[in-house]
């Protein structure tokens, strides 16, 4: 969550840390890569931060920052979704923790691209109702006439 970033410096300290500052016209991949200097507060549109190993040109991971109140994640594209913070990832006995899917393919609704379309046609048999009602909501609010309603 945005609120907790300010401890990423101390928790990745082996990684040098840069934000991607957004291209104004919001075109993908067109953003700018600056230093990100500790007790930096980022605000929006920052969302995106990549960790580099010493001595690599290339991101190992990115960390995206999620906007939120008290209680519930607000999706910072259309802050009138939101979900409430305990139902937004799942901490599995035998794993890794993971995002809730259908916040996922909220993302992924946006660029359509090959592997959206994929990642959608393999999510959608192992969705709940509740988790299909809450994405076919948010997808018609943020994407009207969107070619994954139907099957939602």
């Amino acid at each position: 969550m945005r609120q907790d970033h300010l401890g990423l410096h101390k928790a990745l300290k082996q990684f040098s840390l840069k934000k991607i500052i957004p291209h104004p016209d919001g075109l993908a991949n067109r953003g700018t890569v600056a230093d990100w200097l500790p007790g930096e507060r980022l605000e929006l549109p920052v969302h995106q931060i990549n960790a580099y190993r010493a001595g690599e040109s290339e991101p190992a991971f990115q960390v995206m920052l999620a906007e939120s109140s008290d209680s519930e994640w607000i999706f910072r594209r259309n802050p009138k979704i939101r979900m409430l913070l305990a139902r937004m990832g799942f901490h599995p006995l035998w794993g890794l923790p993971y995002l809730a899917p259908e916040i996922v393919l909220l993302f992924k609704a946006k660029q359509l691209e090959a592997r959206d379309r994929i990642d959608f046609g393999n999510a959608l048999p192992a969705l709940s109702a509740d988790a299909r009602r809450w994405l076919r909501d948010a997808v018609e609010k943020t994407h009207p006439g969107h070619e994954w309603l139907n099957a939602l």
